[in-house]
């Protein structure tokens, strides 16, 4: 897979090589005006897609947005330059550590989430978003509910799949997908790989585990799984939280094994469910802490891997999860006439979001 590696510097270069006037256009539809009610809510997308397609995340923003009148919605873009084809790029090549960084900087000078917000991570969105929390929460603002979707918090024991996203004018995300296989196939733990390779980022062999915990500068380190760089930081800001919400696809295909949506592991000869791991029983990162103050939930969407309908999304997830009332006099006027603006609507139809 030579090929790849040598493609990779002309890939980036492509990626982020729009005009000021294409970089404006995808920025104006990051966020919308909040008024007082509800929290913020931040969203962080999933592998091959973008903050604002409007055949996934930009309907489900339309869809909280709906649901919330008047909410503000911000979609994190991690594509320099920040066009759709950065963003998308930047969903496969990169280092995780330095976009994870670059989003606690973003979300801090949002004036709109100075009160706290709520976050929703699809897919590897999800341990991202958590990250965030982790790493930055003592710094502000304050995340009151993180909802997963279909995350892999302990980490793929095989290489994503690849298909067509479609929708777009963008360049073939399946292209970009089969590249990053490419890379992984010559070697996940290797330290260029590890550096620039997304999903790499959280592969977990089960069989190689020495080599990913020496390797591992993201995954193992907000799951704390290295003794010598254990931070009592991550724990204290996970714990914070008011609710942790991790859902898991029933049919999912896509994350191996499934129930690392629900911090589960498989260890080489068996499946570990949570309670089972040490992560959790020896509580490194706040779980344990957040499951027996009630703060945690475990929960399943019925389906394959990030396939579901707007409707289910509504039902199960934005009303009983991001509809957080703003604090001060404003939260019980703002949740009214939410309420009044939520009669009606049909069924949706079905929304499939990118990994």
């Amino acid at each position: 897979m030579l090929w790849a590696l040598a493609l990779l510097p002309l890939l980036l270069s492509g990626a982020v090589a729009l005009s000021p006037a294409s970089r404006g256009a995808e920025h104006a539809v990051l966020s919308a005006t909040n008024v007082p009610g509800y929290l913020p809510v931040v969203l962080w997308h999933g592998m091959g897609d973008s903050c604002c397609a409007d055949y996934s995340i930009g309907a489900v923003r339309e869809l909280i947005e709906r649901e919330l009148p008047g909410v503000f919605v911000h979609s994190i873009n991690t594509g320099l330059g920040g066009s759709s084809v950065a963003d998308i790029f930047s969903s496969y090549f990169g280092s995780l550590n330095d976009q994870v960084a670059r989003v606690c900087d973003e979300l801090l000078a949002l004036e709109e989430l100075k009160d706290g917000y709520v976050a929703v991570g699809f897919s590897q969105g999800g341990q991202f978003m958590r990250a965030v929390a982790e790493r930055c929460q003592h710094v502000g603002p304050k995340m009151h509910t993180l909802v997963t979707m279909g995350a892999q918090h302990q980490g793929v024991a095989n290489v994503p799949g690849c298909w067509e996203p479609g929708g777009g004018g963008a360049p073939s995300a399946s292209f970009y997908c089969r590249t990053m296989q490419g890379l992984i196939s010559r070697g996940a733990y290797t330290a260029w790989v590890q550096r620039h390779v997304v999903q790499a980022q959280y592969v977990k062999d089960p069989y190689r585990l020495p080599e990913y915990l020496a390797a591992s500068q993201f995954l193992a380190d907000i799951n704390n799984e290295v003794p010598a760089r254990r931070n009592k930081r991550y724990r204290e800001n996970l714990a914070s939280l008011q609710r942790l919400v991790l859902f898991l696809f029933e049919d999912d295909d896509m994350v191996v094994p499934r129930e690392s949506s629900h911090f589960g592991f498989y260890n080489g000869s068996r499946l570990l469910a949570m309670e089972e791991t040490e992560l959790y029983q020896q509580d490194w990162i706040g779980l344990r802490q957040l499951q027996e103050s009630g703060r945690l939930e475990l929960a399943r969407c019925p389906g394959r891997h990030m396939q579901f309908s707007l409707e289910w999304f509504a039902q199960h997830v934005v009303r009983p999860y991001l509809a957080v009332p703003q604090p001060g006099p404003a939260a019980a006027a703002g949740a009214a006439a939410a309420a009044a603006g939520q009669q009606g609507g049909g069924q949706q139809p079905r929304q499939q979001v990118q990994r």
